[in-house]
């Protein structure tokens, strides 16, 4: 038998007032196509003479990492599981720049080393001086989704009883310009964003637990059949007869008939990602943050059961969210 997956700590920066509180009470808007992270003083958290070193995509992934361990009590941790599509972007155009500047010659491997995907986990571990397991998952819009998987089945496996998961991916300049060019950033109809995530999830229910995490599934071109077939199997793994609400990222989309829907996109823009924000306005709602429902224009009682249900032109992802 499974046991059961607590989440007992979160720390999310995005481009709402989450960091220190669920939900700010003034909600925060996209400058143009664009949702801007609001960030902590990360001086905070991390030496001086360390920040100097650190891109920003790696300060916001400390930090979180931070606030999530701090909220369940600093356990001790046997594994770091982190999700990115984008990656270090502004360590990579460093990178990229200093190969054309120097015509391929005198490169210094720090460049290469800060630019790859996994610095975030690498970093975090350094800094809580850990040495265990420790992967990133680089799947597109489904690498959340992949780092979630792979930690549950740790949990489940007995392999850590509390390690700490998370997905983050950043904008830059250039990046904005590359995601205008591509009309993946269209003022007024589709916004991009950013933010890091991260969770402590364990097998074990402390004082500080938020929810229960139930399960993640990811399909790829799904047809419906399908996608209704895994929402069936994952509220069968919970016993539960019928959902409360669904956190969708696709707008206007009913996935589950007589259930009430709403988008977490408008709060957080859309990034590869974004599944974790809305993991975090999961948690939250199902302990009835209030400034979280009205930020999301829910009434009524506190949901019980929540989906997170995302989806693109190639994958769907679907995370269960329970009350603890």
């Amino acid at each position: 038998m499974k046991p059961t997956i607590y989440i007992n700590g979160i720390g999310n920066i995005s481009p709402q007032d989450t960091f220190d509180q669920p939900m700010g009470t003034e909600l925060a808007q996209a400058e143009s196509a664009f949702f801007v992270c609001q960030e902590p003083v990360y001086k905070t958290f991390i030496q001086r003479k360390l920040l100097r070193r650190m891109s920003r995509v790696v300060r916001m992934g400390l930090a979180a990492s931070y606030k999530a361990l701090e909220q369940a009590n600093n356990p001790t941790i046997d594994a770091i599981v982190t999700g990115t599509a984008w990656g270090c972007v502004k360590d990579t155009e460093k990178f990229l720049e200093t190969i054309i500047e120097n015509n391929e010659e005198y490169l210094t491997p720090t460049a290469f080393v800060q630019s790859t995907h996994n610095t975030v986990g690498g970093q975090i571990a350094l800094m809580h001086h850990n040495n265990c397991y420790n992967m990133t998952y680089v799947q597109g819009n489904v690498s959340f989704e992949s780092a979630l998987v792979d930690a549950l089945l740790l949990l489940w496996e007995q392999k850590a009883t509390n390690l700490l998961v998370g997905g983050i991916d950043e904008q830059t300049d250039q990046l904005k310009v590359l995601l205008k060019r591509l009309t993946c950033a269209i003022p007024e109809k589709r916004v991009m964003g950013e933010g890091a995530a991260f969770f402590v999830l364990s097998t074990e229910k402390t004082a500080t637990t938020k929810a229960q995490l139930v399960g993640a599934r990811m399909l790829y071109r799904p047809n419906d059949t399908a996608v209704q077939n895994s929402i069936q199997a994952l509220l069968k793994e919970a016993g539960i007869e019928a959902l409360d609400l669904v956190l969708t990222g696709v707008a206007n989309k009913t996935v589950v008939d007589n259930t009430a829907h709403c988008t977490y996109k408008q709060l957080c823009g859309e990034y590869p990602t974004s599944s974790s924000f809305a993991t975090a306005l999961a948690a939250n709602l199902v302990q009835g943050d209030r400034a979280t429902m009205q930020a999301l224009h829910l009434e009524g009682d506190t949901p019980k059961h929540i989906l997170i249900y995302n989806e693109d032109a190639v994958h769907t992802s679907m995370i269960l969210i329970n009350n603890a």
